[in-house]
């Protein structure tokens, strides 16, 4: 089963990271592309691809690697990574929205987005997400963690496409301030609306932000309008690579070659 859409973003240099990382180091450049669209074209199938590009130094050479067709839109400027951004939104919340408009503009199935450095398996990858999202238009990853969600896969219905964007734009707090994490949280949540964004704000003292952080949490799985997918791994560790469906992202190189190993790429 194939989709007709995945949005992705891209960003990569040379240049030493204000921020930090994790993973192997080349999957953020074109060492690891020629592998992520392997993993695309196999076991995702799409019609189209949007590529939304953070005024990237080191541009992808995607056309020597996927015979897809893809769109790519470039940013006039880097908005930065969530950690350091100075403007509202990071380049990953960047291209989710750009995904997002793209996706709501032309009519789309669903929305799917997955990010630059994950890597999915399974022939039931998108039969499974098709699956979740007659449950909830809105899936998300599973972190593992305190009702945390993982945003590296995730889908939205066409329902909720609008519903979404419309709830991340009201949000007055900047990436830097509140992560694209909880933001998504909120933004599918019935909190949406409530004041709640701002009292998870960086910029509040520790006393006022840490309680009202685990309340947050706390709160998401009676609140909460998004499901999670039953499958994949994200950042969370260990990953089982016997699994029949996965994902994950920032992969060390031996778990790059341990996808290898399972997929024949």
């Amino acid at each position: 089963m194939s989709c007709e859409l995945v949005c992705t973003g891209w960003y990569s240099t040379d240049a030493p990271r204000s921020y930090v990382t994790f993973g192997d180091d080349g999957i953020r450049n074109n060492v690891f592309r020629p592998l992520w669209w392997q993993s695309i074209d196999t076991f995702v199938k799409p019609q189209h691809v949007l590529i939304v590009d953070s005024a990237s130094p080191v541009k992808p050479q995607d056309a020597s690697y996927t015979s897809t067709n893809y769109q790519y839109i470039e940013m006039l400027r880097n908005p930065g990574h969530s950690q350091n951004c100075t403007t509202h939104y990071a380049g990953y919340m960047a291209s989710v929205i750009l995904g997002l408009e793209y996706a709501l503009l032309n009519d789309v199935d669903f929305f799917l987005y997955i990010e630059q450095d994950a890597l999915t398996y399974g022939k039931d990858f998108v039969k499974k997400i098709k699956q979740s999202l007659l449950k909830s238009d809105f899936v998300f990853g599973n972190a593992g963690a305190r009702s945390e969600i993982e945003q590296s896969v995730f889908a939205l219905s066409k329902k909720g496409i609008r519903n979404f964007l419309s709830a991340l734009h009201a949000i007055e707090y900047s990436d830097r301030q509140v992560p694209p994490e909880m933001k998504f949280m909120y933004a599918a949540s019935h909190l949406n609306g409530t004041p709640l964004d701002g009292l998870l704000s960086w910029d509040n003292p520790l006393w006022v932000r840490r309680p009202f952080t685990r309340l947050f949490f706390q709160l998401m799985p009676l609140f909460g309008q998004y499901t999670l997918l039953p499958f994949g791994y994200g950042r969370v560790r260990p990953i089982n690579f016997d699994d029949d469906i996965f994902y994950f992202q920032q992969g060390t190189k031996e778990e790059i070659n341990l996808y290898k190993q399972r997929t024949g790429f």
